[in-house]
């Protein structure tokens, strides 16, 4: 099961894009290259990214009118998922899915044209604080935002952060859009045990968000973050199934070359049963993650989408988890060496568990979806 439209030749041109972008990556994003991105800053690989935009992948679902490819976001969770099987340090999540998608979901034709090409290009990047926000209204339709959050991702490489802030006086939330370097917001690194991928403190401290960079408000602002809430859980669930199938080939490539007692360990009924254990959980996250990419793609705030979403986050990160402590087990001792790569996904797939609501909320939002 994958991304697979209804058409045999629509199915055969998404492997096809499959196997371009699994190839490119395997070059460009090789793990010498990560750990010397990683070790070097904690940032968004720069050369990674120069080679990602002049392919078009940030554009991927942004409409050709504004300088994107018009593709679908069934297409974008194909490269987010072999991002994850390559622990690429790419900032395709924080770009394309939340901030690119929020103006493409709410902006209007002034914003799109205004923000949407150069994020296309890659000439911009953004990101999105989706919650710790508070908006004070100063009057003509403007806010004052204070706050802090801390699971910002690529905070400090962002050029535009999209910020949903609660409105102090009279409820609500308000969503917009501002610049990295205005006045009163700061980010800072936050530590992480997985460096692959940055996570930023970003504070706001009577950062002046104008009415022309206000995406939506009330019931539209809800939805919206709604709609953001669900992409970024699809997006964080491919993650994890790509990094799902690169440990269970690394561990088969393993069990099939040690031997003990003179026999391969894959030969082992043991070792056959975890191996297999990984493997439909990879099948099962692909069916849910697949349903949930469809499903925001017909609407992306709707409780259809809502439940694919949770569905596939909760199960596709847990499975990632899962299938990287199995690799890890299965390699020996060798696996829990800093020189092994195991290390970069289980770390990985650790964070994504954590990322945009933990499986217990997914789980509670599954449930309400149901009951």
């Amino acid at each position: 099961m994958s991304y697979e439209s209804s058409t045999a030749a629509d199915a055969a041109e998404r492997e096809e894009f499959r196997e371009v972008v699994r190839d490119f990556l395997a070059k460009a994003s090789d793990h010498d290259r990560v750990r010397a991105v990683v070790g070097a800053a904690g940032l968004p690989d720069p050369k990674l990214r120069d080679q990602a935009a002049k392919m078009g992948w940030f554009g991927l679902e942004i409409p050709e009118e504004y300088g994107g490819s018009g593709g679908r976001f069934a297409d974008l969770a194909i490269l987010l998922e072999e991002s994850g099987e390559a622990t690429s340090s790419l900032a395709l999540t924080s770009t394309s899915v939340l901030c690119a998608g929020a103006v493409l979901l709410a902006g209007s034709d002034e914003q799109k044209a205004r923000w949407l090409p150069s994020l296309a290009e890659g000439t911009q990047l953004g990101t999105a604080v989706l919650s710790g926000a508070t908006a004070t209204s100063v009057g003509n339709g403007a806010y004052s935002i204070d706050g802090v959050s801390s699971e910002v991702v690529d905070g400090r490489s962002s050029h535009l952060i999209v910020v949903v802030a609660e409105i102090v006086s009279g409820g609500g939330h308000v969503v917009g859009v501002v610049r990295r370097e205005a006045a009163g917001v700061s980010v800072r690194a936050r530590p992480m045990l997985d460096a692959t991928r940055p996570l930023d403190v970003v504070s706001f401290d009577g950062t002046a968000l104008e009415s022309a960079d206000i995406l939506a408000t009330g019931d539209d602002a809800d939805r919206l973050i709604t709609a953001l809430s669900n992409r970024a859980a699809v997006a964080t669930a491919a993650d994890s199934l790509g990094i799902g199938r690169r440990v269970l080939s690394m561990t088969v490539a393993y069990a099939s070359q040690r031997e003990q007692f003179g026999r391969p360990i894959g030969s082992f009924q043991a070792v056959k049963h975890q191996a297999a254990d990984v493997h439909v959980d990879n099948e099962v996250s692909s069916g849910l993650v697949g349903a949930a990419a469809d499903a925001i793609d017909q609407d992306s705030a709707s409780a259809h989408a809502t439940l694919r979403a949770s569905m596939a986050k909760s199960f596709a990160c847990a499975a990632g988890t899962r299938g990287a402590g199995v690799a890890v087990q299965l390699h020996g001792g060798i696996g829990y060496t800093w020189e092994h790569d195991l290390h970069l996904y289980l770390k990985r797939a650790t964070l994504n568990e954590q990322l945009f609501g933990s499986g217990v909320v997914h789980a509670e939002r599954v449930a309400r979806q149901v009951l």
